[in-house]
């Protein structure tokens, strides 16, 4: 009976080589067997709420002949900061730039605005196509190219040991649009929105450098599909000798109402180019 039993187990292990084999088949010489696909990657975690409410400080506008600079200096308080890195998606203007770049600049208690002349330091910046996941919006929709800004935690701690406030400065560079039937070059400006709130807008200034002729007329209003018309006001640097009799009332950026969906657009119009004898 036990030689049986043997003959019985011998033959049932053959039978279920033979179906094991038939399941998994050898490679073929020479091949290896495919590998199991991979998992895919795990969604990257959610944003953590921003810890502080910037603001536009101040937009300057400088044309250059053949081409106009804009720089959107943006106002970061410390807030609830607690020393993490923080990265901005930050849109492209119309028409898009040339070249841009990003600078954080330290402020003292008091100040509301950087010097010209303060660079400040450098920002690493990353071409994307949207804002993505790992991007706090700052400036302009997400869904539109631009860069994202990254503020390396122990550079944003050093410029808020001047007094909890910095600014981050970008500067883009970009060719200036044929002039209108009034004479006048156009640029759009991205505004933006933090936490479901439209950022203040501060200043606005218009200024030329050589070659470009001096400016002699400046107007800037909110565009948008939700956007208030009403002018606003536009610092010329320097100041026209002559008052502009088109000029419109107009109001302080600070006081403008604001959406989220809204950009500045900003009209330029030069004095006429003066002739060589």
């Amino acid at each position: 009976m036990s030689r049986a039993r043997q003959a019985i187990a011998v033959i049932v292990g053959i039978c279920a080589s033979a179906l094991g084999s038939r399941s998994a088949p050898a490679a073929p010489p020479g091949k290896t067997a495919p590998k199991p696909a991979a998992k895919p990657a795990p969604p990257p975690p959610p944003l953590a709420p921003l810890a502080i409410l910037p603001s536009i400080a101040r937009v300057k506008v400088t044309s250059h002949g053949s081409a106009v600079s804009v720089v959107e200096e943006v106002n970061l308080p410390r807030g609830e900061w607690r020393g993490e890195t923080l990265r901005f998606h930050v849109a492209f203007g119309a028409p898009g730039p040339r070249a841009i770049d990003a600078h954080l600049v330290a402020l003292g208690d008091g100040e509301l605005e950087p010097e010209d002349d303060d660079k400040g330091e450098p920002l690493a910046v990353e071409r994307v196509a949207r804002r993505p996941p790992s991007a706090h919006p700052l400036l302009g929709r997400e869904t539109m190219a631009g860069v994202v800004v990254t503020l390396p935690g122990d550079v944003l701690a050093k410029a808020f040991t001047k007094g909890n406030m910095a600014t981050l400065r970008i500067r883009t560079l970009a060719d200036a649009t044929e002039p209108d039937a009034t004479g006048a070059s156009s640029v759009v400006v991205r505004l933006g929105a933090s936490r479901g709130t439209p950022l203040t807008l501060g200043r606005i200034t218009a200024s030329a450098a050589a070659p470009a002729p001096a400016i002699v007329r400046a107007e800037a209003k909110l565009c948008g599909p939700e956007a208030d018309p009403h002018p606003l006001a536009v610092g010329i640097v320097p100041r026209p000798a002559e008052s502009d009799p088109q000029q419109q009332p107009t109001i302080a950026p600070v006081l403008s109402v604001r959406h989220a969906s809204d950009d500045l657009c900003v009209r330029l119009w030069h004095a006429p180019a003066t002739k060589a004898p």
